[in-house]
């Protein structure tokens, strides 16, 4: 089998500006939209112009991308499970996630046990309960503490890094990879029926069905690429329909179920990733500098950012509402201040953690080849 990996570097751009959109969500959450206004509220919450900070359509991104990255290298070989180094992905898949997570899990412990023992910090700019209870209105232990570092078996609630719950989810199907990519080798519709059948009666995440799509556009990608070149408006009917599918959250949440919004923002996704594919323009904008640093730094900055918005994000408004009242210009200095700060602490944690845990989890690969070696 061969192990050249494919590599697309605008992918990381996609991962890096759905990473935004979460960081967005969680700050409207707390501090609610920029303007007041009915309509002008409604506008931005009930049209696509929520894709800016639609968490929702992210995770569906994550997930289709995850699908697809860690299948790209696999689906134009001949797949086998004898060949296939179980130990050493599970390895990568544990330098990559968890180490990172077990980090920022510590940090965050510690800045806990700092918070709750300080008065509430109130703000013009007021903050929602889910934010100012987000630790305040769950009081831990340290054996509770120590629970959360359980990944793979995380506690029905996260307290200290709330949106650490896609991360077992990740791991999950993460192990289920060489599985799919068994059945994606030898029939398509065995596939389709395996996910279909463990997410209906093995209890097993709908966000199967994510990594699924992700395992397909890796295996089609190229088809689907050259089909869309031939025509632009081809290329432009698929991109407003994916941004359809992908914003569909706000827009239609009163009328759709939860499990039917993951899917249709899942199918919007490998129809964005296909459009991506599809077209250089998208591709060039794509590897712009800027955007491929946030790509870089994507799961630090998803990591860390909850971090910043309970601990940090109240003094930065409180210094700002020093200087400006106008509530507007309030928010956006407190949602860039987030931002900003979120992204320089994620540019560390990457430096400093992040990387080292995947130079580690190679490390460990390459004790264990070099001592079975030795050992025959």
């Amino acid at each position: 089998m061969s192990q050249h990996r494919r590599y697309f570097s605008f992918l990381d751009s996609v991962r890096g500006l759905a990473a935004v959109s979460v960081v967005n969500e969680h700050f409207i959450i707390a501090y609610g939209l920029p303007c007041k206004a009915p309509f002008c509220s409604q506008w931005l919450d009930n049209s696509p112009l929520h894709i800016w900070w639609d968490g929702t359509a992210a995770v569906s991104m994550f997930f289709v991308l995850s699908g697809f990255v860690l299948s790209i290298n696999y689906v134009d070989t001949h797949f086998s499970v004898q060949t296939f180094k179980l130990v050493d992905y599970f390895l990568k898949r544990v330098g990559r996630i968890v180490l990172p997570y077990l980090a920022v899990l510590l940090v965050s412990a510690c800045a806990y046990t700092i918070i709750i023992s300080q008065p509430l910090l109130i703000t013009k700019l007021a903050a929602s309960e889910w934010i100012s209870l987000m630790w305040r209105g769950h009081p831990l232990t340290v054996f509770a503490m120590i629970r959360e570092a359980f990944i793979f078996v995380p506690p029905a609630e996260l307290v200290l890094v709330p949106q650490s719950w896609t991360l077992a989810i990740e791991l999950v199907m993460s192990l289920l990879l060489p599985v799919g990519l068994l059945f994606l080798e030898n029939s398509l519709a065995w596939l389709v029926f395996f996910s279909c059948f463990a997410v209906l009666f093995l209890n097993v995440s709908l966000f199967l069905v994510h990594f699924l799509l992700g395992m397909l556009l890796a295996k089609y990608h190229q088809k689907i690429m050259l089909w869309l070149k031939k025509s632009a408006w081809v290329r432009y009917g698929v991109f407003i329909t994916a941004l359809f599918f992908y914003t569909i959250t706000d827009s239609f949440a009163a009328l759709l179920t939860d499990p039917v919004i993951w899917l249709i923002t899942a199918l919007g996704s490998t129809m964005l990733l296909s459009c991506c594919f599809g077209s250089e323009k998208i591709q060039k904008i794509l590897d712009h500098a800027s955007l491929k640093f946030v790509g870089q730094v994507s799961y630090s900055l998803y990591l860390i950012h909850m971090l910043v918005l309970i601990c940090i994000t109240p003094f930065m408004i409180q210094l700002i509402e020093l200087f400006i009242d106008e509530r507007s210009l309030v928010w956006i200095g407190g949602w860039l201040s987030t931002l900003l700060v979120s992204l320089f602490l994620a540019h560390y944690l990457y430096q400093w953690v992040e990387k080292p845990s995947i130079n580690f989890a190679k490390y460990l690969i390459y004790f264990k080849d070099t001592h079975c070696a030795l050992l025959k």
